[in-house]
């Protein structure tokens, strides 16, 4: 298929999406991602530099996309404690393979300051997007809580990409007490709420 330059970069990027994504980095090859959008090998690297610049532009756009669809499902939330349960449920179900690969992503770049500055422009994207969303949410349903809308964002990407290191770095998945131990401390976080036995004391109890 014949491409100009704008179109070959954005076919191949959308097969390296779904490639490494359903496949991971390991089982997928510059030629595979070539023939799955219409391409040339050589493509790849005029356009990204190689296999690993390519994983992590892919990586990247994905976990951007996943974070809006994210945001669009939680919209109609009717709670605070609704919205995190959402937003936490998704990442960690239908877009918990995006995460691992931006998990894989993140700690691949980290050799190559180059490919670490793709890792930084993403993180400030995710963090003002999302920052975004939130004022607006909090303005639309006159919810209050504890914490600004940046620093719900900021606490929010730490606890689920966190999580999403620590799975890539062992080869877990995620699970259901993965999504309830990050909603709970999002919620606890956010509004404050203590269970009778988190209530503080002025002195232990023997």
């Amino acid at each position: 298929m014949a491409y100009n330059n704008g179109e070959a970069r954005t076919a191949l990027l959308a097969a390296a999406v779904t490639l490494f994504r359903d496949r991971g980095y390991d089982n997928v090859s510059v030629a595979e991602i070539a023939r799955a959008a219409g391409a040339y090998p050589n493509q790849v690297t005029y356009h990204f530099g190689g296999k690993e610049p390519l994983f992590i532009h892919a990586a990247s756009h994905a976990v951007l996309r996943t974070a809006r669809l994210a945001e669009q499902r939680t919209r109609g939330s009717a709670t605070p404690e609704a919205h995190a349960r959402g937003l936490v449920t998704y990442l960690l179900g239908p877009g918990a393979k995006t995460l691992t690969m931006y998990a894989e992503a993140m700690l691949a770049a980290r050799r190559v300051p180059a490919l670490q500055q793709i890792i930084v422009t993403t993180h400030a994207a995710l963090y003002d997007a999302g920052e975004r969303v939130m004022a607006d949410t909090f303005t639309r349903t006159g919810w209050t809580v504890r914490a600004s809308p940046g620093e719900i964002t900021r606490g929010f990407w730490v606890a689920v990409l966190g999580l999403a290191l620590e799975k890539a770095a062992l080869g877990a998945s995620f699970n259901e007490a993965d999504a309830d131990a990050v909603t709970l401390m999002l919620v606890r976080l956010n509004t404050g709420d203590l269970t009778p036995t988190d209530t503080p004391t002025d002195q232990e109890h023997p």
